[in-house]
């Protein structure tokens, strides 16, 4: 029981932090002075110390690697089917905020992505114009006015506050591969999709974390106010 709980809190943060990656290279385009509820600032700044070392001794290496016997096209194809799985998960977080519109551009994307993108392997939304609109539950909690508490760094997934943190599970059970099994080949899948899509980021992942003076602070304050925007 231990370990199978275990095993589902690692495939919660690979499947968070899949979900929100794409939010990662707009911090810098999105970032000001920004106030963060932050008690935890000595162990979030040790968390997140913990992170770089990871991402720059384990993540990627491994990455520069994947990217050079990985042909771009199967990673795109890849990367694009594991986005078009969590296009249902977008239509009921927006559903769930009244944002109808949004909601209704959600049905569209999986209908044309599944159908004329081959199961939603080619993104033929986006060329389409028809733009992707996130909605995990902490998203619709923001939206209806509860608040992020305090700033949290996750192990892996790095920012995060007290309420999206308590929102993964809800993430966990709204994707479809949280229903594979074993639990093991969860977190595999989870994990290759988490790095799978990072292999497109390392470019800006190696701006943000080696050229960003005072890298917490920004990381924090970036993470709390692209919430607040997309939660609006």
């Amino acid at each position: 029981m231990k370990n199978n709980f275990l095993a589902m809190f690692v495939a919660l943060l690979l499947l968070f932090s899949f979900t929100n990656a794409e939010e990662f290279d707009e911090f810098e385009k999105e970032y000001k002075k920004y106030e963060v509820n932050d008690p935890l600032s000595s162990y979030n700044k040790m968390m997140t110390k913990f992170n770089l070392n990871l991402y720059t001794y384990g993540f990627k290496p491994i990455l520069d690697a994947y990217n050079v016997t990985t042909p771009q096209l199967l990673r795109l194809g890849i990367r694009n089917f594991s986005d078009n799985l969590l296009s249902p998960m977008r239509f009921i977080g927006n559903i769930f905020q009244f944002k109808f519109a949004y909601a209704l551009d959600e049905i569209k994307r999986f209908g044309v992505n599944t159908v004329i993108g081959f199961g939603g392997i080619f993104d033929v939304a986006s060329k389409m114009g028809i733009k992707k609109h996130y909605a995990d539950l902490g998203l619709v909690l923001a939206h209806w006015g509860v608040g992020g508490g305090f700033h949290l760094v996750l192990p892996i997934l790095g920012p995060s506050n007290l309420r999206d943190t308590l929102s993964l599970p809800a993430t966990w059970y709204a994707s479809p591969t949280a229903y594979i099994n074993p639990t093991w080949a969860s977190i595999a899948t989870n994990s290759y999709i988490y790095a799978n899509d990072l292999s497109f980021r390392l470019n800006e992942i190696d701006e943000i974390y080696y050229n960003t003076t005072n890298l917490y602070p920004f990381l924090r304050d970036a993470y709390e106010q692209r919430r607040q925007e997309l939660g609006k």
